[in-house]
């Protein structure tokens, strides 16, 4: 994730605060799955429960008030908790910290990922359940008349982007040839206050993600979105291999399929797809 241009009254710190404030510590809760049930209910042999990661991306994971986790791949997660027979325990935290906890097998698994080769040596990936597309942002009164992040990023301007993020290969290329035309941050909203403060020219971001975010925070006329996009990509669900197996991962797979099967996953992405 000085002074903001076109807010001349605050200072960095209170626009800072501002851009911040979605943003809750980390918290830890059972929640009941008690999402559409499938008409095709598996029944486990033991008891089962799901210590599931997440961090602040609205509108697919994030703290509502009061403290409840909710968002469309909260939903998914209930959905899928009811379909395997399992009790989902949540907690958020950053991307970082969270990968870190599947690693050493503290959390079983983390919605809304992308599949890379790195992040194989210590996860599964299930099948892909959703997709995602990363769009450009710029502030509202830049004039960037470039056809292509490369080309922006050679005439000397800098994009922001998310720690541990996963942008896909071409983004690895450009970061690995031009590492200084990209500017880290742990959270969406610290890129866009960034951004703001005219230190970055642009912000990679998933666009439902920076549309949900500008609507809040009342940014939707300062931050505009530039017709330079990523191709679209599947996401999945990351499962630790320090602490579920593959027989887990079966299930997981085979209860994805029964809820593309039976509408219910469409059902829960539709209204974000219109």
């Amino acid at each position: 994730m000085r002074s903001l241009p076109l807010f001349l009254t605050l200072t960095f710190c209170s626009s800072l605060f501002i851009l911040l404030s979605s943003c809750k510590p980390v918290t830890e809760q059972p929640i009941s799955p008690n999402a559409t049930t499938s008409t095709l209910p598996t029944t486990p042999t033991e008891p089962c429960t799901l210590k599931v990661g997440f961090d602040a991306w609205e509108p697919y994971h994030y703290l509502a008030p009061g403290q409840q986790a909710t968002g469309l791949d909260i939903d998914i997660l209930q959905a899928l908790a009811t379909e395997l027979g399992c009790e989902l325990t949540l907690q958020q935290d950053t991307w970082s910290v969270l990968l870190s906890k599947l690693q050493q097998g503290e959390i079983d698994l983390l919605p809304g990922a992308s599949r890379s080769q790195e992040r194989e040596n210590y996860s599964w990936f299930s099948d892909p359940y959703r997709q995602e597309q990363f769009v450009l942002y710029t502030r509202g009164d830049a004039t960037l008349d470039f056809t292509d992040l490369a080309s922006l990023l050679a005439a000397g301007h800098k994009v922001g982007l998310v720690n541990d993020y996963y942008y896909g290969a071409d983004i690895d290329a450009l970061y690995d040839s031009n590492p200084q035309g990209f500017v880290n941050a742990q959270i969406a909203e610290l890129n866009l206050a960034r951004l703001l403060d005219e230190e970055i020219s642009a912000v990679l971001e998933d666009n439902y993600v920076a549309t949900a975010i500008l609507r809040r925070k009342g940014l939707d006329r300062t931050i505009k979105a530039l017709p330079i996009t990523l191709a679209p990509s599947d996401v999945h669900l990351m499962l630790s291999k320090a602490s579920v197996n593959e027989a887990k991962l079966a299930e997981v797979n085979s209860a994805i399929e029964r809820l593309k099967q039976n509408g219910t996953l469409q059902k829960l992405l539709q209204p974000y797809q219109q």
